[in-house]
């Protein structure tokens, strides 16, 4: 099995090439972004997106009520855009959201600590963001091509916005994934200005702790640190590229793996 998490900045900047580059691609689950869409429809509905930056660096949707309906909307709208056009180019693909045959559960986050806006950590309510427990792989092998929606279900029927690129990752270290491609808006991790084309996991922690990485490449190499430590190959990048999925499997991007 192959994983493919397909980023929103690839969807948001062109969504027919972003869903073309995965055409072709038999053996996988592909887990979509899209929050460019998601902070369209909030400003539709009047409402300012938020966000809440933790230590370390990492940033993240905070997701309310209003928030956690714009986020389904979009998600799931954004989802069958990729399953008709994959089903329209001879790939046979089925839609999910994990709240479908509760695929994947995920705990609310009651209380999240983050950074305010004077420096200083502080405690707030979770939201509607979740924590991924588990992940029912079975039901998401591939043949179809499985697209997965970043949206799980809790325990009491909630829906909960769960990261993509962890929910990418869960499902490749619990299906024993042999790839785990993160398909972006760049070529790979760039360090001054150039691919960095091999990192251990090791190499990959590092780099996302440090100043040269900012962002959500931050997120993305602390998860194919984690991913690689599992046995799983993972590649970044660009999914604006034709056949970027092939491309990536024959080398291009950034490669983190066991030595």
């Amino acid at each position: 099995m192959i994983v493919v998490k397909l980023g929103g900045s690839v969807f948001c900047r062109d969504p027919q090439r972003a869903a073309a580059g995965l055409a072709g691609v038999r053996d996988a689950v592909v887990v979509h972004g899209g929050g460019c869409y998601v902070n369209q429809l909030l400003k539709e509905m009047g409402v300012e997106p938020r966000f809440l930056t933790h230590p370390g660096g990492l940033v993240s949707r905070y997701t309310d009520w209003e928030t956690l309906r714009a986020f389904v909307m979009a998600m799931s709208w954004i989802n069958k855009y990729i399953v008709a056009y994959l089903n329209a180019s001879g790939t046979p693909a089925v839609g999910l959201t994990g709240a479908d045959g509760a695929v994947v559960r995920a705990r609310r986050k009651e209380r999240v600590l983050v950074i305010d806006e004077r420096g200083r950590q502080r405690v707030v309510d979770g939201g509607y963001v979740g924590r991924i427990t588990e992940v029912d792989v079975k039901a998401l092998s591939p043949p179809p091509v499985k697209v997965v929606a970043p949206i799980a279900m809790s325990d009491r029927g909630e829906l909960l916005n769960v990261d993509g690129d962890q929910l990418a990752f869960e499902i490749a270290a619990r299906a024993g994934a042999k790839w785990l491609v993160i398909l972006s808006d760049v070529d790979g991790l760039l360090i001054d200005g150039r691919v960095v084309p091999r990192l251990t996991p090791e190499e990959a922690e590092a780099l996302a702790k440090s100043e040269e990485v900012r962002g959500g490449m931050k997120r993305k190499l602390l998860m194919a640190a984690e991913a690689a430590r599992a046995g799983v190959e993972v590649v970044i990048y660009n999914g604006l590229v034709e056949n970027a999925v092939e491309a990536a499997l024959s080398g291009a991007g950034t490669h983190v793996r066991k030595v």
